[in-house]
């Protein structure tokens, strides 16, 4: 597979109007750097997790694709809601339906 990389034109177009000092490297960013910027504030809906009927699988843990699940130290499924987006990824995934999605509105 060749690597393609961005003709030297738009590379000297990008350097005059921008310069490079202002424009990081892409792709390169600080691990967990998501962890400060909150973004659970804008869903409409909020994953509800009934701690009774968690098994602990850790299914919604592993698909959820904000990482706004937390295991606990009972190894319940916990959201948190700085980040959950309200997808409801990790109730499809849940085997025994303990995540229930609920609307904010």
């Amino acid at each position: 597979m060749e690597k393609k990389t961005p003709p030297k034109e738009f590379e000297e177009w990008i350097s005059e109007k921008w310069g490079t000092e202002r424009l990081p490297v892409g792709g390169v960013v600080p691990y967990q750097s998501s962890y400060g910027y909150k973004t659970g504030d804008w869903s409409a809906y909020k994953a509800h997790i009934d701690k009774e009927k968690c098994i602990g699988c850790l299914n919604c843990f592993f698909y959820c694709p904000d990482s706004a699940i937390a295991m606990d130290e009972n190894n319940k499924a916990e959201a948190d809601f700085d980040f959950c987006k309200g997808c409801g990824v990790c109730a499809q995934h849940c085997p025994v339906d303990a995540i229930e999605m609920k609307s904010l509105r």
